[in-house]
């Protein structure tokens, strides 16, 4: 069986705007920004605009940065309609960000975590310079976004353990000088969905300026649930930020920035797509007339337990002070924060109308952590970078799984439920240089190292037991395979690391051509795995992952800057892979694959074609698979162990690729009106751990469009947005469902 998470699965046409007689939104701002907004060339061809990126933890030129970076403004999104971390993701070469209910799932180059809290991340998110450990822990963040920087590849020094695949640098909007604001309505009628946005920012005094963000979504979902009566899934989220950056003199700036945002979703999110004959008997054994709508935004009745018992309810905060302090030449920064989140979640297991397996998480998770870097001037023959990284983090997650099979043809395998206690602490510390010689004017070498000391602590209790009693019935022989009956209790669990990265770079800037080729030293730390219920200790452990990358590459200006041209070729070996597997019974745990690489080239190009039409293109090619994986999961029916050296990594497209263009122009009445189109392609990729062929992604090309205008005072700003024009179904994660081996079924999300 098959399920389907957030898929577009139909054209949809988004309105953005607030016009009389109109379903709408509104976009309005106070002139200071509006000057900016109606602003347009008008009679020769320009240069395309630089772009500033902090990809080394300092401010500089996309085009002077020796690494692989992809950016995307905040005016671009918000052109596209792109409100969620995934959307962006899956609409970028080479990238994938898809939400599940454990957190989002992040693949850079084929490169990332699956679903097991004891995972570390493989590639970091950062939020204003401030590590998100955890993929639930961005998701009410991505909002009045300045840029997105999405760096490829090892990021060892400057960002450290967990950017083994990558890294995603997002830099929220500061607060202005003068006096501006916005609301801003976006509206989906045919998910009866509304996202408000408000922001206000100016002055507060002499010294003190602020920022107010604030947002609310509420959507009905993206099916109907036949069975319930029902749309699906219904949220009622909402988050804000306040930003305040004080500056007493000027060599001293200090930013206070806090968030709390809120979600509530009730229902099921999942749609079956595909069901097995075993499924389907197993459904009209108890309900003749029952009926799976598949492929269609309709879920059908064996998609749901017979009453709306799913939910997923979670709060998400964040708290950093952050202090950039100029001593003469010289650069201090300080960045102390606090992220963390708390969920509670419930899910239908099994997927169909009869009540056989459900789950029930309660989940808490912080952390604190300090950075401190000192950096000299620039400009010199010598440069550096230097500092340090301490954190605490603090993980529990309950599960209970619900086996409940006393009531259905399947009784002779009884009532149980499974019980599962999981409590991690993890404390970092990390000391870090980066230095730059610059040998001649063009030609310049770059060396860094990072020292990490990671020590982790956790406790990890199961037991399984009789419906009505809360301690283990030893008299119980169902599911013998899985220890039913037992108890599994690890108290004091514990181990360390110690690991340096370095990385060296060559760099030659002729002119407006910068040609660099690097060598960077990966490293994740190993942990414990939250999922595996087993009961051998050995299991539970799983190994550091460490990766040696290479990688060449250029960038330029031509034309007098309207064409800009980046390329890079990369090749990365990674040793002990730690990968997700389902156990075939209620949980996906952690293992090592011994080897898998990563290779292939990207490139990026923009064209200022008119004074009013830049067209971009985007591509990757990308060849990731196990290099050596003798002992790998076996999709269902295929075995207990399977032979998957050769075989292509998950999230992992040979070739995937972006077009884009947009058109800007001025009617005679002063209004400015631009027009932006983008098609995204995807070849064919695996989204589960396992390889199942019935668990692919096909194919797929899907296109974008919007149409903005804008008054002559730019106050008012009317949009019109498409999604996924193309009316192309996908889906980017799937597993083998609950109790495979009984059942005999998959599922997709």
């Amino acid at each position: 069986m098959y399920l389907n998470l957030n898929p577009f699965r139909k054209s949809r046409i988004c309105i953005l705007a607030a016009t009389a007689g109109a379903m709408a939104a509104l976009c309005t701002a106070l002139p200071a920004q509006a000057e900016e907004i109606a602003t347009i060339p008008t009679t020769t061809i320009g240069p395309i605009e630089e772009v500033l990126v902090t990809a080394r933890k300092r401010e500089e030129r996309l085009d002077d940065v020796p690494i692989s970076v992809s950016v995307v403004s905040g005016d671009r999104i918000e052109a596209l309609g792109e409100v969620r971390l995934d959307q962006v993701g899956q609409s970028m070469p080479g990238v994938s960000v898809t939400p599940t209910p454990v957190g989002d799932l992040l693949f850079i180059r084929g490169i990332g975590s699956g679903e097991n809290q004891g995972f570390e991340m493989s590639v970091g998110t950062f939020i204003d310079g401030v590590y998100f450990g955890r993929g639930r822990s961005a998701r009410h963040a991505f909002m009045d976004v300045d840029h997105i920087e999405v760096l490829k590849g090892p990021q060892p020094v400057m960002f450290g353990k967990n950017t083994i695949g990558g890294a995603f640098n997002i830099t929220t909007r500061k607060p202005t000088d003068t006096a501006e604001g916005y609301l801003e309505e976006y509206v989906e009628p045919q998910f009866k969905t509304f996202q408000t946005t408000g922001v206000i920012s100016g002055p507060i005094s002499d010294t003190l300026n602020g920022r107010f963000v604030v947002r609310s979504y509420v959507t009905d979902g993206y099916m109907d649930n036949d069975f319930t009566g029902k749309s699906e899934p219904r949220r009622n989220d909402w988050v804000g930020r306040g930003t305040l950056v004080w500056a007493p003199r000027e060599d001293l700036e200090v930013t206070f920035k806090g968030e709390y945002g809120r979600n509530n979703m009730k229902g099921g999110f999942a749609q079956i797509t595909k069901a097995s004959p075993f499924l389907t008997t197993l459904v009209h054994s108890i309900d003749p007339d029952a009926e799976f709508v598949l492929n269609d935004q309709k879920s059908g009745p064996g998609t749901k337990a017979p009453f709306d018992t799913e939910f997923d309810k979670g709060n998400t905060y964040n708290g950093t002070v952050s202090i950039n302090w100029d001593i003469g030449e010289f650069a201090l920064t300080s960045v102390s924060s606090y992220v963390g989140y708390d969920l509670k979640y419930s899910f239908d297991s099994d997927f169909t109308p009869l009540n056989l397996v459900q789950q029930l998480w309660n989940q808490h998770w912080d952390t604190w952590a300090q950075e401190l870097r000192f950096a000299s001037p620039t400009g010199r023959t010598f440069e550096y970078t230097a500092g340090i990284y301490l954190s605490t983090e603090k993980f529990k997650n309950d599960k209970i799984f619900a086996f409940d099979f006393a009531q259905t043809p399947l009784s002779a395998f009884g009532s149980a439920y499974r019980v599962q206690n999981f409590m991690q602490n993890t404390q970092d510390a990390s000391a870090f240089a980066e230095g730059t010689w610059n040998a001649t004017g063009t030609l310049s070498f770059v060396g860094g190292v990072r020292y990490t000391y990671d020590k982790m602590t956790a406790d990890k209790g199961l037991y399984w037991a009789n419906f009505g009693s809360r301690t283990p019935n030893p008299a119980i022989t169902i599911f013998p395979a899985i220890g039913l009956g037992k108890v599994h209790n690890y108290t004091d669990l514990n181990r360390s690391t110690e690991n340096a990265s370095v990385e060296l770079t060559a760099q030659y800037h002729p002119g407006d051509m910068m040609y660099y080729a690097s060598y960077k030293q990966g490293f994740k730390a190993g942990g414990f795995d939250e999922g595996n219920s087993n009961g051998i200790l050995n299991d539970i452990i799983f190994d550091d992952e460490r990766a040696n990358s290479y990688e060449a590459g250029v960038k330029g200006r031509l034309l007098d800057g309207r064409l800009i041209g980046r390329a890079a070729m990369f090749y990365s070996v990674y040793d002990n892979l730690q990968v997700s597997i389902f156990d075939g019974v209620a949980a996906l745990v952690v293992g090592n694959a011994a080897e898998a690489s990563s290779k292939g080239f990207e490139f990026e190009q923009q064209l200022a074609v008119t004074d009013k039409l830049t067209v971009g293109l985007s591509a990757t090619y990308l060849d990731a698979h196990y290099v050596s994986y003798a002992n790998g999961p076996c999709s269902y029916g295929k075995g207990a162990s399977c032979d998957l050296s050769g075989d292509m990594l998950p999230y992992s497209p040979k070739w995937s690729g972006t077009l884009n263009a947009r058109w800007v122009d001025r009617f005679t009445n002063g209004w400015v009106y631009a027009l932006d189109a983008d098609l995204f392609y995807s070849s064919s990729f695996f989204t589960a751990g396992d390889l199942d062929p019935f668990v692919a992604q096909g194919s797929f090309a899907k296109l974008g469009a919007s149409a903005t205008l804008t008054s002559p005072d730019g106050a008012w700003t009317i949009s019109i947005l498409g999604k996924n024009l193309t009316d192309k179904t996908t889906s980017h994660f799937g597993d083998d469902i609950p109790l495979s081996n009984i059942l005999g079924n998959n599922y997709q999300q």
